[in-house]
């Protein structure tokens, strides 16, 4: 799986070089360059909507009672999607548009969530009875006659 990913890691800036020259060669270089700026202003703004959007949804459903699950997961789409738009390159942005359609996002997320597993853990049982911590202790009995070792100058023997 790890040799997977790497190649994905080299494959991906290639292949968006590639479509960024291909499309060069059919719009010009200044359409594919204010194509390529415009997607970056368009993610920017977009990261920066849905991150707040996402936290005031999110908060308010929290407020209603119920998990913002499904309000969480279209907030972290669409905010990869504003991300993908931001890094320059076609394949990135086709992938970005596709996160901003809501039956896309839909979709991903059953897919999702049929491939997740939940495990939950529970450390403290409610019929284990009380806690219990075992140590070793020893009383100290205060005394008036000893005096202390720094003012006398005297050790003191236990």
């Amino acid at each position: 799986m790890g040799w997977l990913i790497a190649v994905g890691v080299i494959a991906l800036p290639v292949m968006e070089i590639m479509v960024w020259i291909k499309s060069a060669e059919l719009i010009g270089v200044w359409g594919t360059i204010l194509l390529s700026i415009l997607a970056v202003l368009v993610g920017t703004r977009l990261l920066r909507q849905q991150g707040l959007a996402m936290l005031l949804n999110a908060r308010s459903r929290m407020e209603q009672g119920e998990l913002p699950l499904q309000a969480a997961f279209d907030g972290l789409c669409l905010a990869a999607a504003g991300f993908l738009l931001v890094l320059p390159g076609f394949i990135s942005d086709a992938v970005a548009l596709m996160l901003m359609v809501a039956p896309v996002r839909s979709g991903l997320r059953h897919w999702v969530g049929a491939r997740m597993v939940v495990v939950q853990t529970q450390t403290h049982t409610p019929n284990s009875g009380p806690v219990i911590i075992d140590g070793d202790y020893m009383v100290i009995e205060p005394t008036d006659h000893i005096e202390h070792p720094k003012s006398s100058g005297k050790r003191l023997e236990p």
